[in-house]
């Protein structure tokens, strides 16, 4: 039986509205993403069409989260959300876990591509729900004998405790001056 269903874990997964601004329930947003009071709203609909081309341009990581009132199932990471992995007092905290995986992508573009990387800093992150938690995570790092730091673009999904490891690469070049501004540090 030979199917033809794309690859959930390489494809870049299509946008969907979740609430909009407002919703009979009161205003949603991303709490920890701040607008300007007097920025000029617009449609659901043109945000809708502005993520979705973010999205497919960047592939999910480069997303300007301060254009949107609506909320949409890609959202930025908030590293200090203590539900995203693993709870209150669970071993390790959001920030700390994205470290360790900024880490451990790293060391596996290392080993595939024989080079000697080293994590610089996180730099922003993005996440979704597939099978799990996906996370599409940047990154600096650096070559030993460099003092020039380099994107990485990482992409893993967290289901359950388990962490599989999608892709990690350099950020196109092109994109490297890209003018989306980080909403997260771990600094």
């Amino acid at each position: 039986m030979d199917h033809d269903f794309p690859d959930w874990r390489t494809i870049v997964h299509p946008v969907h509205l979740r609430y909009k601004d407002e919703d009979e329930d009161g205003p949603r947003f991303y709490p920890h993403i701040r607008r300007s009071a007097d920025e000029e709203k617009i449609s659901a609909e043109e945000e809708y069409r502005i993520m979705v081309a973010q999205v497919k341009e960047s592939k999910g990581f480069d997303i300007d989260f301060t254009k949107f009132r609506c909320v949409f199932n890609y959202e930025p990471l908030d590293l200090d959300d203590e539900d995203m992995v693993g709870g209150p007092g669970g071993p390790e905290t959001t920030r700390e876990f994205i470290d360790r995986m900024c880490r451990e992508s790293l060391e596996i573009f290392n080993e595939t591509n024989s080079t000697e990387y080293e994590f610089v800093k996180f730099i922003k992150a993005n996440h979704h729900f597939a099978a799990g938690i996906m996370f599409l995570v940047t990154f600096q790092g650096k070559l030993l004998s460099d003092d020039v730091s380099k994107q990485f673009q990482a992409k893993f999904c967290l289901c359950a405790s388990l962490v599989d490891f999608f892709s990690c690469e350099l950020r196109p070049l092109k994109k490297q001056g890209n003018s989306i501004p980080s909403q997260l540090s771990l600094n």
